[in-house]
């Protein structure tokens, strides 16, 4: 079992103007300040931190994960929570064709965590070649593709880390920070 990210996300988890208060930075008329690309640097560094903590993504992201042959069971299960999307499921036939497996024959669990392809009733895995890399699951995951979808703990967190961050030169400050995260954390 490999994941691999295929799309990283562009979008930064808290709002620049957020951030840009939190670091106490002299920001222009246009909007801008010197620090952000200081503050843009931090704001990833902290998400980071926070996906680690939480064994979440937090902003939309494509992955691909890849098995040597579909499971006994009926479900593929997709550790990277929360699970938005499941974009397609290949696998290579007996044959050593790749196809695509018809999404009438599957459902992306999106609602558990962490979200799982499970087959819908009446319906089998198909036969793989004997090959690594047979199948291949491509998902979406995260809380979304922008600031506004990320749960408050995870955002606070993040911004008072960048607070921290400016004033203290990077050094935590608070050790009570991180219980912003604890209603985030997903245990596997």
């Amino acid at each position: 079992m490999t994941f691999k990210i295929v799309v990283r996300p562009t979008a930064l988890a808290v709002s620049m103007q957020e951030a840009q208060s939190n670091a106490r930075a002299d920001v222009g008329s246009d909007g801008t300040s010197a620090l952000d690309a200081d503050i843009v640097r931090a704001i990833r560094t902290y998400t980071a931190e926070a996906e680690t903590e939480t064994n979440r993504l937090i902003m939309e992201q494509t992955w691909e994960l890849t098995l040597d042959a579909f499971p006994a069971e009926r479900s593929i299960k997709l550790y990277k929570p929360p699970l938005l999307a499941v974009d397609w499921v290949k696998f290579y036939d007996v044959n050593g064709e790749q196809r695509t497996l018809d999404p009438a024959d599957y459902q992306a669990d999106v609602k558990t965590d962490p979200g799982y392809v499970v087959l819908k009733p009446g319906r089998a895995w198909p036969a793989t070649a004997d090959m690594i890399g047979a199948v291949e699951v491509r998902f979406r995951c995260g809380y979304g593709a922008n600031a506004s979808a990320v749960p408050d703990g995870i955002s606070g967190f993040i911004l008072a880390r960048v607070q921290e961050h400016f004033e203290t030169g990077g050094q935590p400050k608070n050790e009570y920070i991180r219980r912003l995260l604890w209603s985030e954390v997903y245990y596997a």
